[in-house]
């Protein structure tokens, strides 16, 4: 599986009508950020920062390849029977094939990687083509498109066999960020009770704490105003993989 570099981004949460109240009461194990992230709308992207277009990139080096061709001349040379003492010779030959095969994973791992960005490539032409791409489009820092979704991917199937190509995307990670919470509370923007409302003793971020606040319909509104402020969002991670028999 190749995973695409994520970039946090900052969202607006929707909090009409105690969303967040109501999903907290509805389900106590649900997470503080499973309800934010179910809250969540992206902002729309920056025409000015957004990356160009991904191409499929070379990684397997003449070199790299070379390694796997050498495998076959080194490959299961040595087989003592019983238990004993290696010989010179076969401690010399367990070195050649142990590099040679270290340099062989590392070919293997470059090329999966090459064909993860080949097949993501071709489902960005496609969409392109298909007309589903837009100004408002998502891209991910590789320039691959961000057009799945948990529980819906995109699929290329593959003729005459079972099996078919996806690209899936995680789930968008919401985080609650410290720094920026104490740049509230130093600018005076909200109050020290707020703030240790917020955090623990330690100063970390204490989501059972702004649990029970959202929970109190005195502080709820309060909370839910904070938290627009201090959330960031980590986009899910986009992934290629063969799927079928």
């Amino acid at each position: 599986m190749s995973t695409a570099k994520t970039t946090e981004i900052v969202p607006t949460f929707d909090f009409s009508e105690n969303k967040a109240v109501v999903l907290l009461q509805k389900d106590e194990n649900l997470s503080l950020t499973d309800v934010l992230a179910q809250l969540a709308t992206l902002p729309a992207p920056d025409p000015k920062n957004r990356p160009k277009p991904a191409t499929a990139v070379e990684l397997v080096t003449d070199g790299l390849m070379n390694a796997i061709q050498a495998i076959p001349k080194v490959f299961g040379q040595v087989k003592p029977r019983g238990r004993r003492q290696l010989t010179k010779a076969e401690l010399v030959s367990l070195k050649d094939e142990k590099i040679e095969i270290d340099a062989a994973i590392k070919a293997l791992s470059k090329r999966k990687e090459e064909i993860h960005q080949m097949v993501s490539v071709h489902f960005d032409v496609l969409a392109d083509k298909q007309k589903r791409v837009t100004e408002k489009t998502r891209m991910d820092k590789n320039g691959h498109y961000l057009l799945a979704s948990p529980g819906n991917a995109e699929i290329a199937p593959i003729e005459g066999s079972g099996h078919y190509f996806t690209r899936e995307k995680a789930s968008d990670k919401p985080s609650l960020n410290l720094d920026k919470l104490l740049s509230m509370y130093e600018k005076g923007e909200i109050t020290r009770a707020e703030m240790l409302g917020f955090t623990s003793t330690t100063r970390y971020i204490d989501e059972p704490k702004i649990r029970r606040q959202l929970l109190n319909k005195n502080k709820s509104q309060r909370a839910q105003e904070i938290i627009d402020r201090i959330t960031d969002i980590k986009p899910g991670n986009l992934s290629v993989n063969l799927r079928g028999k």
